[in-house]
C-alpha cells in the first residue's frame, strides 16, 4: 500500500465531511438544538450520497492498520478528536447542564450508525438515528418540548 497516496485519501475524505458537516450547520439556522442535530443531518446525507455509503474510512484504517507507530492513525485520532470536539461545542451551545454526557450520547450514537452499515441490520439507520438524536436533544436541553423537538408526527 502507498502510504502516501491512502493519508491523502484520508485527508481528502475528512475534507469532504468537514465540508458537508459546515454546511448542515448553517442551514440549520440559528437554534442551538437544530444545529447540534444538523450533525445527524450531514449524516443521513452522507448515507445518501450517490456513491453509495458503506461504514467510515476512518474506522476501516483503523482496524486494518494494525500497527500503532502507522502513521494513518494519526490522521484517524485527528478526524475522530475534531468531530468529538465540534459536537461537544454545538452541545454547549444548547446550554444543556451536561454538554459532555450529551456529547457521548451523540456519538455513540453516530458511530453505531456507522457500524451499522457494514453489517446492515437497521433499516432506514440513518434516519432512525437522527430522530434519536432529536429525543436525546430535547430530553438533555433546558429549552420547552416543542412540536418540533418532539419529532414527526405518528401516522
Amino acid at each position: 500500500m502507498d502510504t502516501v497516496a491512502f493519508l491523502a485519501y484520508l485527508d481528502g475524505r475528512q475534507s469532504r465531511w468537514r465540508l458537508t458537516l459546515d454546511d448542515c450547520i448553517a442551514h440549520a439556522g440559528e437554534d442551538p438544538r437544530a444545529r447540534l442535530l444538523a450533525v445527524f443531518d450531514a449524516l443521513k446525507e452522507w448515507a445518501a450520497s450517490p456513491s453509495g455509503f458503506r461504514s467510515c474510512a476512518f474506522v476501516h484504517a483503523q482496524i486494518e492498520l494494525v500497527p500503532p507507530e502507522h502513521p494513518a492513525r494519526t490522521v484517524v485520532a485527528r478526524h475522530k478528536h475534531a468531530l468529538r470536539t465540534r459536537v461537544r461545542e454545538l452541545a454547549e451551545a444548547t446550554g444543556a447542564p451536561d454538554s459532555d454526557l450529551l456529547a457521548d450520547q451523540l456519538l455513540l450514537l453516530y458511530e453505531g450508525v456507522i457500524a451499522q452499515y457494514t453489517v446492515g441490520t437497521v433499516h432506514d439507520a440513518a434516519d432512525r438515528a437522527h430522530a434519536t438524536a432529536r429525543q436525546l436533544i430535547a430530553a438533555a436541553t433546558p429549552y420547552p418540548l416543542d412540536a418540533f423537538w418532539a419529532g414527526p408526527r405518528a401516522s
